[in-house]
């Protein structure tokens, strides 16, 4: 533990080191971390970087949401109109806030043109870059919280390919997380806060304070299921600031108090701007979680040792024993973080650079957030994840704890650092550099190595003969067939123009989607066609291609007589007008 006598000695260098170094060297480190980030990004996502245009990974439900949204906010941007009512669901009213509405990558509008094939290039470009972020952005906030690079490199490699990570490839806003770090980071470095030494205000910078609350900003802009629980972190931190400010106020420069001021009011009114829509999605249509859907999401215990099959490393071991047990949507609950960064962080608890009390606090939040993390699975939740559920404004509207293992990761992550430091620093004193780093690698090479990835990937089809002429004229336009995850396909065909589909996949469903879905199983018929009228569908179209082995395949040949149905075919579609 440093005395404050002690304090000074250590300080004192540092200034005039950092002002002799030119500003090249000092980018040199954060670049190199940069293009490691980006190859490591384009080795694993190989299959998409040599097809940018026309392949994803994982599936065709989230993957085309997430490449529409991004289409529509290239839309917005050169042609304006309600950002928040997309063309979707008939046009409901604010639409485009039943999920996350990605905002923060508006910049990736401005890269290529309308159409399916450019909303593909933009979300696979966007996906690289969230990947790349995640890795720099865990390599930062150790580094600036006392490690060596050695401990940088297993904290970039675990906040950007954690095992349960590989889970989630399918959700673009889950895997962007870089944002969190690089905030830390910023905040840290503004304020002169590292894990070893603590807050010094000597050390502080008001213009990385200001970076760090707007990097914070920007990253609620990307959604809520990260968001909410980043957001109640920083208010946590903002009152341990402002406590800590207080005691040392004779220390803190007016600039340090003026650029926290500043940064944190850019964040609450963004986080307010943005909070705003989807207020008005809860009046509007009364979107609710429930404690049966809590409880069906919540990972059990035997989850926190699953991996994914997606992990080359772990598939077919122990660690994808339970893989399949844990249906429905297994991979929200597939949230092992890893056995190099687990044992790297039980050393850390016992042997570590950073103080007794620093390494009790992150033992603390690993168990907290692991314990949240499991959601009512934990005792039922009733003393812990349901008291957040309950009580804290927004949180009932979080239904996949297992999420959280984000921050069980970070604190682990934080652990494992302190060890690999120490032993770096003790080996540092008795042999060469290039031993050092040759040995002390290995813990960054251990966690890349469990996080090798064997992703599955799907190629969107093609838009039929004639459907682009088809979605000319007057909606909403129903296609089959319509449910949770084919409706991802007409939405992404429908970025060359976006006519008003009354199909729609997102985070929550309105009456109007739910009451059709249900009636065009039967179609044609009366019934259907009563559903059609009511919420003004003027035309169905059937992919022919999507429909088979389906139940809407019967859709091809029931007859019309006597329904008010003009029919149509050609070779890859069926168009029903409403007469």
């Amino acid at each position: 533990m440093i005395t404050e006598t002690a304090v000074p000695r250590l300080a004192a260098p540092q200034r005039p080191a950092r002002q002799g170094v030119s500003r090249a060297t000092r980018w040199r480190e954060p670049a190199l971390v940069g293009i490691t980030g980006l190859l490591v990004t384009l080795g694993f996502y190989w299959r998409i970087v040599i097809d940018l245009r026309s392949t994803v990974l994982f599936d065709l439900g989230d993957p085309l949401l997430q490449a529409w949204e991004l289409a529509w906010q290239r839309h917005f941007l050169f042609n304006g109109g309600d950002f928040w009512t997309g063309n979707i669901f008939g046009g409901t009213e604010n639409n485009f806030a039943f999920t996350d509405s990605l905002l923060g990558y508006l910049p990736f509008s401005l890269i290529g043109g309308s159409g399916p094939a450019d909303a593909i290039l933009r979300y696979n470009l966007a996906f690289i870059f969230a990947a790349t972020l995640a890795f720099v952005g865990g390599y930062m906030l150790v580094r600036q919280l006392g490690g060596t690079w050695h401990a940088a490199a297993l904290g970039a490699v675990v906040f950007a390919w954690a095992p349960w990570r590989l889970a989630h490839v399918h959700h673009l806003n889950l895997l962007s997380t870089g944002g969190i770090a690089l905030a830390l980071f910023a905040l840290a470095r503004g304020h002169g806060f590292s894990l070893r030494h603590g807050f010094r205000p000597e050390l502080a910078r008001p213009g990385w304070a200001v970076a760090g609350w707007l990097i914070a900003a920007w990253q609620v802009t990307i959604g809520f299921a990260t968001g909410l629980p980043f957001i109640y972190v920083l208010g946590v931190i903002g009152v341990a600031l402002l406590v800590v400010m207080l005691r040392k106020r004779k220390q803190i420069s007016r600039r340090l108090w003026i650029a926290d001021g500043v940064g944190a009011a850019a964040f609450l009114t963004v986080t307010l701007l943005m909070t705003l829509p989807y207020l008005r999605v809860v009046e509007l249509y009364q979107f609710k979680r429930t404690l049966g859907e809590l409880q069906t999401y919540s990972p059990p215990p035997q989850g926190l040792i699953t991996t994914s099959h997606f992990s080359w490393l772990w598939s077919d071991t122990g660690f994808t024993a339970w893989t399949w047990d844990m249906e429905p949507a297994p991979w929200e609950k597939w949230i092992f973080p890893g056995l190099v960064l687990l044992v790297f962080a039980a050393i850390g608890l016992a042997s570590s650079a950073w103080p007794r009390k620093v390494r009790l606090v992150l033992a603390s939040g690993v168990v907290v957030s692991a314990i949240l993390a499991l959601g009512t699975s934990f005792f039922h939740g009733t003393f812990t994840y349901l008291l957040l559920w309950k009580f804290l404004p927004g949180w009932d509207a979080l239904r996949t704890p297992g999420r959280l293992i984000l921050w069980t990761t970070l604190f682990l992550l934080l652990l494992a650092a302190g060890a690999v430091t120490k032993m770096a620093q003790s080996l540092a004193r008795k042999h060469k550099q290039r031993f050092v780093a040759l040995i002390m690698i290995l813990p960054a090479v251990g966690a890349l190595a469990e996080a090798v990835p064997v992703f599955p990937y799907a190629h969107p089809p093609a838009m039929p003969e004639g459907l682009q002429q088809e979605f000319e004229g007057p909606g909403p336009i129903v296609v089959l067939p319509m449910d949770l995850t084919g409706d991802s396909i007409p939405m992404l065909w429908s970025t060359k123009d976006f006519p008003i589909l009354a199909n729609g996949n997102t985070g929550n469903y309105p009456k109007n989607w739910t009451e059709l879905t249900a009636a065009t199983k039967a179609f044609p018929s009366s019934r259907s066609v009563e559903a059609l009228e009511k919420h003004n569908v003027r035309k169905v179209i059937v992919v022919k291609s999507l429909v088979q082995k389906t139940p809407y395949a019967r859709s091809l040949i029931r007859p019309v007589d006597g329904l008010p149905l003009t029919k149509t075919e050609t070779r890859d579609i069926v168009v029903f007008t409403l007469r």
